[in-house]
């Protein structure tokens, strides 16, 4: 009897470490708390969403997907982070990383065995802008922006209203908007793509609220006064509109562009006095002068469009209210220049 007892001790404690062995042995299998399942070939079945924002949850189904080791977004070759208790042999689950670079790519899934899988994606990022052009504008005018990740923009607005330009054309790196009309002295830029919203550094005059001396013609009663040379407003250069002011100098003289009107405008409300002008074919001084006061010199860069804007009170135009004269001056050259939105503006 007391044998029997025994042999059933023996057998009940075999047992018992049998026991203890295997789940011990099954611990030691799942240390990285990840499921025990195998490497395969990895076929691709779906992938949702298809595309996503830094910090999106990205799921990939299919067969063989198991023993992933290595998540690649192929754009700059940036690893994506995961769990591996969260891959099975049928399914990942990863985010974007915050770093990848925007656009369409592949995903590279790698598993143990260095088997691999290319899973389309579109990266989205944000609109990224490099320059505006012209910063001018005004209803119906034409505006184009450079930069990246433009391709998915849905509007653009003026920043702070909901006045809408209408999108002419986009692409990756160029988005062509037609400007609408608007209440704003001038104004950011408000893009918005799938992935976000990015606001413009530059700000838009509007010139439909500038008080006018040319923009496609002389404006506000002004007339030409010039002399030494032929001024007149020409299709062949732009900057917004249909037209600007030619401006041919003759050469051995001072010629002037002068813009007269027999009354005035009222600037007391403003405080530039702004315009563009188009080089020749060097650089080349010219100055300016309002109601023959001071004169201000400047250089127009050969070939460009450039920008001028100068501050009334410390241009030595201080307290002007009422402009009856605008007069552009070169000395002894034949050179041609064009002049646009010659204008005084509040901002």
């Amino acid at each position: 009897m007391k044998m029997k007892k025994i042999s059933a001790y023996i057998s009940l404690l075999s047992v018992i470490l049998f026991a203890i062995a295997v789940t011990f042995s099954a611990c030691k299998k799942d240390t990285d708390g990840s499921p025990d399942i195998s490497a395969g070939t990895p076929v691709l079945s779906t992938v949702a969403p298809t595309a996503g924002a830094g910090g999106a949850v990205v799921t990939v189904t299919g067969t063989g997907l198991g023993k992933i080791v290595s998540i690649v977004f192929e754009n700059g070759s940036v690893p994506a982070t995961f769990q591996p208790n969260l891959n099975t042999e049928s399914a990942i689950i990863f985010r974007v990383p915050m770093l990848a670079e925007g656009g369409n790519q592949n995903i590279i899934l790698t598993n143990i065995e260095g088997k691999t899988l290319s899973v389309p994606f579109d990266v989205l990022l944000p609109p990224a802008i490099s320059s505006v052009w012209p910063t001018d504008f005004q209803a119906g005018s034409t505006v184009t922006i450079t930069g990246n990740n433009l391709a998915d923009v849905t509007d653009v607005v003026i920043n702070g209203t909901t006045d809408a330009a209408t999108i002419v054309s986009k692409t990756l790196t160029q988005l062509v908007i037609t400007m609408p009309a608007s209440e704003v002295n001038s104004g950011k830029l408000a893009i918005t793509n799938l992935a976000g919203t990015t606001v413009t550094e530059q700000a838009l005059v509007n010139i439909d609220k500038a008080v006018q001396v040319f923009t496609d013609d002389l404006m506000n009663g002004f007339q030409s006064w010039s002399w030494g040379g032929v001024y007149e407003p020409s299709t062949d250069y732009v900057v917004c509109g249909t037209k600007s002011m030619k401006t041919a100098f003759d050469a051995g003289g001072w010629g002037g562009l002068q813009m007269g009107n027999p009354g005035s405008i009222d600037v007391s409300g403003c405080r530039y006095f702004t315009f563009w002008a188009k080089g020749a074919d060097v650089d080349f001084d010219v100055q300016v002068t309002i109601n023959w006061g001071p004169w201000q010199s400047f250089t127009i860069p050969a070939g460009t469009w450039t920008y001028f804007k100068y501050d009334l009170n410390t241009a030595g135009w201080t307290g002007l209210a009422a402009v009856n004269n605008v007069t552009f001056q070169i000395k002894g050259a034949d050179k041609t220049f064009y002049f646009d939105n010659i204008v005084f503006i509040k901002e």
